[in-house]
């Protein structure tokens, strides 16, 4: 039984994979073809490069939630997958705005269908609670957002969203919602093959937000406050990088009046003149101009580090 599990965990996993990568390669070509396209703003020749390709985490996510419904009868998974969804089209929505949509769409709104998307699934798990509801809403809410911080380096948001997700695998294995994990995982990492530096495609808000949405639902589903505290304290470095761009820079956090970084004649990152930080900025800052693999590379791992320290406190003292 235990092989056959094995067996049947490495195919889900591979077929998501292999699923993802032709997907992501099909949107990134029609987007090239429509001219959804977003500026490589780190590199020397400023590459155009197709954007808003996360979404395409969507096909596999709903191929397994799907399976998962025709041989349970569970709606969960599907309910998941439609939050899921919920998030990643408003992203979606967001990336494609200069395209499609005569003005910025406000973010009251962006913010209300948010809003309401996050109260319907946490009602699913905590409804005869009022507080866990709204404190799992804020919980997933919270978490996408998070996960939408880290932008702006080739691999940065993906990577970190692969390193959270394997760690929330590793607390969730054995449950009811091991399987999305994996197919998470999965496709996360298809979608990571072609983001990583040098960028072949952008994931776009639609794959920041999925990828957050993701995370935070599979934690909802175990109906557990502890865990998401714990997962909570998995988005550290991402809590930091939000606060020092709300401290220095109140007035443009998304960093979309001016260039975040100034490229050196070496071609390695530095600080801009301003002062204004977010997380890459300060270990910039802290130990000077570094390339964007490396800075990447640097965050990846304090990402998995953070992850390691939370994970292990909660198995040896609170689990």
């Amino acid at each position: 039984m235990l092989v056959g599990s094995l067996y049947l965990a490495i195919a889900l996993c591979i077929g998501c994979f292999a699923v993802t990568y032709i997907v992501v390669k099909k949107v990134a070509a029609y987007n090239k073809k429509i001219g959804i396209m977003g500026i490589d703003i780190n590199k020397q020749e400023k590459p155009m490069l197709p954007e808003s390709t996360g979404i395409s985490l969507l096909i596999p996510l709903w191929i397994v939630s799907l399976a998962m419904f025709f041989f349970t009868r569970d709606f969960i998974p599907l309910a998941w997958a439609t939050m899921v969804s919920g998030f990643s089209i408003v992203g979606f929505a967001d990336d494609t705005k200069h395209k499609f949509a005569a003005r910025t769409i406000p973010w009251k709104i962006r913010a209300s269908i948010i809003a309401v998307i996050s109260l319907l699934f946490a009602f699913l798990f905590f409804q005869g609670n009022v507080l866990l509801v709204v404190l799992a809403a804020l919980y997933l809410a919270g978490l996408a957002s998070f996960e939408n911080t880290f932008a702006g380096l080739n691999g940065l948001e993906a990577g970190s969203g692969l390193i959270i997700s394997l760690f929330v695998a590793l607390l969730i294995q054995g449950t009811q919602a091991f399987p999305l994990a994996l197919a998470l995982i999965a496709s996360i990492f298809a979608l990571l093959i072609l983001n990583k530096y040098p960028a072949k495609v952008f994931i776009g808000d639609s794959g920041t937000l999925l990828i957050g949405s993701a995370i935070a639902g599979l934690i909802i589903m175990q109906r557990s406050l502890q865990l998401m505290i714990l997962t909570f304290m998995f988005f550290t470095p991402h809590m930091m990088d939000f606060l020092l761009k709300i401290i220095t820079n109140p007035h443009d956090p998304s960093q979309k009046k001016e260039l975040p970084y100034v490229l050196n004649a070496e071609g390695k990152l530095e600080v801009p003149k301003s002062g204004k930080l977010d997380f890459a900025k300060m270990l910039i800052f802290l130990f000077g101009p570094k390339s964007e693999k490396a800075i990447v590379f640097i965050m990846w791992l304090i990402v998995a580090i953070n992850c390691s320290f939370w994970y292990l406190l909660w198995y040896f003292l609170l689990k």
